[in-house]
């Protein structure tokens, strides 16, 4: 494949069980019906990733500001391939764990993209950095 994977093509390696059991349908409230003295509906759409428990790793999603800030400081200075997050998981522990599912691609003339997850960690206090990097094999 010369072409960039689309967003699509992760929908559809998570449908067929590549991640395991994972969604990328985002959970929402859907606004409870008009009622007199009812209280309003708190908004759903904000930038703040959800609670998670610690351990548990959460659903893959579309990357925040925060997420990508993550990212972009994690690989400052990683020299030889592009990578592009097209989605998230994320995991508490003594920091943050992330798991990005990335496009990726060999800085190289005529290099073609393939899929990759980065994890990068981020410590309560410190720098994010690569925790490692899988090139994910397409039968």
């Amino acid at each position: 494949m010369k072409k960039k994977f689309l967003p699509g093509f992760v929908l559809a390696l998570a449908m067929s069980g590549v991640f395991g059991d994972v969604s990328f349908a985002v959970d929402m409230a859907l606004p409870a019906a008009s009622q007199a003295g009812a209280a309003p509906a708190a908004s759903v759409m904000t930038d703040v990733p959800p609670v998670l428990k610690t351990g548990g790793w959460s659903k893959f999603e579309l990357l925040s500001s925060a997420d990508k800030a993550v990212f972009i400081e994690a690989l400052a200075g990683l020299t030889g391939v592009n990578y592009e997050p097209l989605v998230v998981s994320r995991q508490v522990v003594a920091g943050m764990n992330y798991d990005f599912f990335c496009n990726a691609k060999v800085v190289y003339p005529g290099a073609e993209w393939y899929p990759a997850m980065v994890r990068i960690y981020k410590p309560l206090k410190g720098k994010a950095s690569i925790a490692k990097i899988i090139k994910i094999e397409i039968p």
